[in-house]
């Protein structure tokens, strides 16, 4: 295959340039394979909002540039096959040992400011691949075109094919490669892809040469990949798995109370993000923002719809059923219904369709007595069910008396708090008499914000305050938790809106501080006990 190509000059016959243009498409598909799996690397370390993945498409685009401007210069200046298969080669080594090298850069980053460790970290691990990437269309041109007159139309076909691939692996790798093959074997199944497509452009002599070499670099490669210095851990990983929403992990582990009583506790982590945590004795939640939530479940008649936006690991859910209420669930990852079920004691009977919340607002047709948002994951806020056409659609949704109640952060004051006081502000706009119920007194990260909102005011001296609690936070009335509705418009605010998706922008700040504070948590509990980190 190399005699095919050994001059960029020689005429080509079909064969030769079909398989050139086989290579543009794998590359194309490579490429997007390794964009997708550098943002699902990136996850657990810095979370996925919008600033991870401009980044993400920052770097892979700047590379692919240098890429393509350096292929140019050389491709006219070496020999197409020797430069071809250099590039080939050092892409799948690259592509090999991808999963190793993110998880090295980004530990030894982890103290850093998060926006400066997350470009280092790409800057690492996936520039130098994609600039690889990007070499490798106009060297395939170079090699193609005969004569001036036809460099526009060669061109245009080399990026065309290489694009479909492109299309095509993007839609394979996030609707089924990610979710069912994780991270680490489709990275290797790409680089070993490349080192082997590097072998047709290698000259007769040295192919079996260069295939030992490939043997052994794959060896340690996937060695590299599955290499495990794990210590004593007091996490115990039951179950993991990555996909297009991201990482998903069930941890078991105990804690000593004050009494010296030994809990054994479940978590559910979404990109190493807790979203649920449980004593595995009774079931119940150990987060202090269900025992607010949970009084205001007894305010309305047993039987009454309910309505869960965001499903977690399903012990909210299981708390609304407890009450007596007919529970429907809406969840857009499909993994965490079986989890729920499965891990976490949710009734197999509950009715969870797999749905993005706000386009189930606006499809559905059947009213309910309580809607409540607990959607957040990680620090992502889901922004498009929190503007004032989406609580339109709620408020449309809701019986005469029924309530929307969202769990939110808890800061209220300065710049960090201007999410906050935006979202009361855009929950009035639309009619909603709002309170809003605090789960801690000081204007912290550990706080949380309860809003509940509806036509009519609560009465939260008749509700039902039983029920086991892990706190120490006294919770028999709740009114004595409201925050005064003059603090929310102590200073600027804004009615969030779909054509000004700003609330992101809002919490840039306090999102990458409770990050922060989690990969300290991630770094003591995961990373230095030798814990697998992508899967």
């Amino acid at each position: 295959m190399a005699e095919i190509i050994a001059s960029a000059k020689k005429k080509l016959d079909s064969k030769s340039v079909f398989w050139l243009l086989v290579v543009a498409f794998i590359e194309g598909s490579t490429v997007m394979a390794a964009e997708l799996l550098g943002a699902k690397m990136t996850a657990p370390f810095f979370g996925t909002t919008i600033y991870s993945w401009a980044a993400v498409l920052a770097i892979t685009l700047g590379g692919l540039a240098a890429g393509y401007y350096f292929g140019g210069w050389i491709s006219s200046r070496k020999p197409t096959n020797i430069v071809l298969s250099l590039i080939l080669v050092l892409s799948g080594i690259f592509m090999l040992f991808m999963p190793s090298t993110a998880k090295f850069i980004m530990t030894s980053v982890i103290e850093i400011e998060l926006l400066w460790g997350l470009i280092i970290s790409l800057m690492v691990f996936l520039f130098p691949l994609v600039f690889l990437f990007g070499m490798v269309s106009p060297v395939i041109i170079e090699a193609l075109v005969e004569k001036v007159q036809n460099s526009g139309k060669i061109a245009g076909k080399v990026y065309a094919i290489s694009t479909v691939g492109g299309v095509v692996n993007t839609l394979l790798m996030g609707f089924y490669i990610i979710p069912n093959y994780g991270i680490k074997m489709p990275a290797m199944a790409y680089g070993l892809l490349m080192l082997l497509t590097a072998i047709f452009f290698i000259s007769t002599k040295r192919k079996v040469l260069f295939s030992i070499l490939v043997i052994l670099v794959s060896i340690i490669g996937i060695s590299a990949q599955n290499y495990s210095s794990e210590k004593k851990s007091p996490l115990k990983i039951i179950y993991s798995s990555e996909g297009l929403l991201g990482q998903v992990k069930i941890v078991d582990y105990n804690i000593i109370t004050k009494s010296d009583e030994i809990l054994p506790l479940r978590g559910l982590l979404v990109n190493n993000t807790w979203q649920t945590v449980i004593n595995m004795n009774d079931g119940n939640s150990m987060l202090d923002y269900i025992y607010f939530i949970r009084p205001l479940l007894s305010g309305f008649d047993k039987g009454s719809n309910a309505l869960l936006i965001g499903l977690g690991a399903g012990a909210l859910g299981r708390d609304i059923q407890s009450k007596g209420h007919n529970l429907k669930v809406v969840e857009l990852d499909s993994r965490l219904e079986m989890l729920a079920k499965k891990y976490f004691g949710l009734p197999k009977e509950t009715v969870v369709i797999a749905d993005d919340g706000r386009h189930f607002l606006r499809i559905e047709k059947e009213k309910y007595d309580l809607i409540i948002f607990d959607a957040f994951l990680g620090e992502n806020p889901p922004w498009h069910l929190l503007t004032k056409e989406s609580f339109a659609e709620v408020k449309a949704l809701l019986n005469p008396g029924g309530k929307l109640i969202i769990e939110f952060y808890g800061l209220i004051e300065g710049e960090d708090g201007l999410a906050t006081r935006s979202v009361y502000k855009t929950l009035e706009s639309i009619g909603f008499e709002v309170d809003v119920i605090a789960t801690a007194d000081s204007n912290t990260m550990e706080r949380n914000f309860i809003y509940v909102a509806g036509d009519t005011p609560m009465d939260y001296k008749l509700l039902d305050y039983s029920g086991k609690k892990y706190t120490d936070k006294v919770i028999n009335n709740l009114a004595d938790h409201i925050i005064a509705r003059d603090e929310f418009f102590k200073e600027e605010s804004y009615v969030l809106t779909d054509d000004l998706p700003i609330l992101e922008k809002m919490l840039m700040k306090p999102a990458l501080m409770w990050r922060k504070e989690l990969n300290k948590n991630f770094r003591d509990r995961l990373v230095a006990t030798g814990q697998p980190i992508f899967y």
